[in-house]
């Protein structure tokens, strides 16, 4: 199968993986991954699908929440987060790993009763071939539920991350950040949603508190966790300890250096298909 999902900001690849899922679980994921988890509402012996799986942060709490009888399908286009996923789990899980596309799912039409993907929707090139595929893999009534990042505004410690390293390299300053926080126009995201075949859509808009030991914490995750690592090394000449070091000043003299709590927003949404 030809990888759809190919620009260089879904490149988490490398050490990033590591970065990611030491640094940003804790520091952002991992209470949306639970708010996500605790809302997918299965038979006990269903099927569910998680696309853009990442490192199994959200692959973790559906596993912990759901039946044992429920089976897990977790896809990632990218090997390596993969395979830091795959490493959470034992055999006896119930979980299947396997890479995949999610504009382009390798699976039958109605073979699962939830489709679930934790901060991925933004990074899809054709967003509505995404939304179009979980509806077909998805079983009649079946439901789709996903979560995106709001406003840089409504993020405080990646508002200022993403500031301090456009400011660092301002002749050419890296956009990744642009694309995880720039997908959060509620009714776009609906339009999209009816127009892939959903028809119930819930939404909730969450506001929560990120979680950091220390600014150092902060910048690792987002300078060396995320692809704004690969901008960096392609396109400029100043070393990553350096721009990790800026970040690491501006997030302390602004949020302090230790024990770190600072709003962070995200918006979730279930849509369900028709039943038969």
């Amino acid at each position: 199968m030809e990888a759809v999902m190919t620009t260089s900001h879904s490149a988490f690849v490398g050490e990033i993986p590591f970065y990611y899922d030491k640094y940003l679980g804790p520091m952002i994921f991992d209470q949306y991954a639970r708010d996500l988890s605790a809302r997918v509402k299965v038979p006990e012996a269903g099927v569910v699908l998680e696309t853009a799986a990442g490192t199994g942060i959200a692959t973790r709490e559906l596993r912990d929440i759901l039946a044992a009888g429920v089976h897990i399908v977790a896809t990632d286009l990218n090997p390596d987060m993969l395979d830091l996923a795959r490493g959470k789990f034992s055999d006896q899980q119930n979980i299947e790993f396997q890479t995949g596309d999610a504009q382009q799912l390798p699976f039958d039409d109605d073979c699962f009763d939830a489709v679930v993907c934790q901060f991925s929707m933004m990074f899809f090139p054709d967003k509505l071939r995404a939304m179009q595929e979980a509806a077909r893999v998805l079983k009649p009534g079946g439901v789709l539920l996903f979560n995106v990042w709001d406003s840089l505004q409504h993020n405080y410690l990646v508002q200022t991350a993403s500031r301090c390293i456009c400011h660092c390299l301002s002749d050419n300053p890296p956009n990744f950040f642009a694309t995880p926080f720039g997908f959060h126009n509620i009714d776009t995201i609906k339009g999209l949603l009816f127009e892939a075949g959903f028809a119930d859509i819930e939404i909730s808009v969450l506001p929560r508190t990120s979680l950091a030991a220390d600014a150092r914490s902060v910048a690792l995750g987002f300078v060396l966790g995320t692809p704004v690592r690969v901008q960096i090394a392609a396109d400029h000449q100043v070393p990553l300890t350096d721009i990790v070091a800026a970040v690491e000043k501006d997030i302390g003299e602004e949020f302090g250096f230790k024990n770190i709590r600072e709003k962070m927003q995200a918006i979730v949404f279930v849509a369900q298909l028709k039943s038969a």
